[in-house]
């Protein structure tokens, strides 16, 4: 009994997993790292990521981003990002994730609004992590209005 429900399981756990792409030196690496520090953290934060994002990316850009192609969500981290640490990724993550299922889900709302909400989304997850650098809830509390 225990193997037949291990195998229903199998596909769902495969199907579930954030590809990340090979870029830079080691980059891949640094974003499964943030990826644990994410699952680790806040559970919940981590299975609404991994429910809308289905790809992480990199782009030369001072910010990161995300794209919603059909029901395949992909988020862009920045070069500028990646070079903040492990921390600043797992925010990365958690903040385009929100963005990710807002398009998800059709919500309509300014872009300051939106960026209101992604943001106090993120400020919820670096309270909970053990050691956040001072600047990232800093940077959060910025842009919240």
């Amino acid at each position: 009994m225990r193997l037949f429900l291990l195998l229903l399981l199998i596909p769902s756990i495969c199907l579930g997993q954030i590809k990340v792409d090979k870029a830079g030196d080691g980059w891949d690496l640094k974003i499964d790292s943030a990826l644990t520090v994410i699952k680790q953290t806040d559970l919940q934060k981590y299975q609404l990521l991994d429910s809308v994002c289905q790809e992480v990316s990199f782009w030369i850009s001072n910010f990161s981003s995300n794209e919603l192609v059909g029901k395949t969500g992909r988020i862009y981290v920045s070069t500028k990002d990646v070079k903040l640490g492990i921390n600043n990724l797992a925010c990365v993550l958690i903040h385009e994730s929100l963005h990710l299922y807002f398009l998800r889900k059709g919500v309509k709302m300014t872009p300051a609004e939106e960026e209101n909400y992604c943001y106090r989304y993120e400020l919820e997850f670096i309270e909970k992590l053990t050691n956040p650098e001072p600047w990232l809830k800093e940077n959060a509390l910025k842009h919240i209005q």
